[in-house]
């Protein structure tokens, strides 16, 4: 068999062949899962699911971590999204009683970073502290 204008064996290609998937799986099932972060949008703001009593709070996170931010819509007649502008992390816009998620790896640089409901950002907006 002629590769790259090389003749190889079909073994050698079998193994160059069976080392990439090896690797890739190896990636696939070491990697961190993503930490898990539910936000509901209701009264023109951010909840956390499990604190539905604070408003738009910060969330805080570790440099370089794997997070899932899942955006529940619970505001009848709006549409919101959930967006990260400095790190260009955002869902779709979502109506009533739909749910989108996004998932992205914070900045390996400690910082804040401000999160939005695009289409009501002066209402609708939050910090993440990435330590």
């Amino acid at each position: 068999m002629s590769m790259w204008g090389r003749r190889s064996s079909v073994e050698a290609i079998a193994i160059v062949v069976a080392l990439l998937v090896v690797g890739v799986l190896l990636t696939a099932v070491t990697r961190t899962p993503a930490r898990e972060i539910t936000l509901v949008a209701r009264g023109m703001a951010f909840f956390l699911e499990s604190d539905p009593a604070i408003p738009n709070p910060t969330l805080i996170v570790k440099a370089g971590e794997r997070v899932r931010i899942t955006l529940r819509n619970e505001e009848r007649g709006f549409t919101h999204d959930f967006a990260v502008p400095a790190i260009d992390a955002a869902t779709d816009l979502i109506n009533w009683n739909e749910d989108a998620d996004v998932t992205f790896d914070a900045p390996d640089r400690p910082g804040t970073y401000d999160y939005v409901c695009e289409p009501h950002a002066l209402m609708m907006r939050g910090r993440i502290i990435v330590q």
